[in-house]
């Protein structure tokens, strides 16, 4: 039991010593992930696209399907 309390007792001192962000640090980093994560996903929106109709293509050229 007294390794348990110790081990709670070294996570609020870890917790004390942390410097959390500011409100305004918070937004600017949560508008970057969100900016980049829209970016990412129309990109790869428009690959799947620029490909799933090459591969229409490819198999109508081809006469497979």
């Amino acid at each position: 039991m007294g390794k348990l309390r110790k081990f709670f007792r070294e996570i609020r001192n870890e917790i004390k010593i942390i410097t959390w962000p500011t409100k305004k640090q918070l937004i600017t980093a949560s508008s970057a992930v969100i900016v980049i994560l829209l970016v990412t996903g129309v990109y790869f929106a428009i690959l799947d696209l620029i490909f799933s109709r090459a591969t229409s293509w490819l198999i109508k050229a081809l006469g497979v399907g």
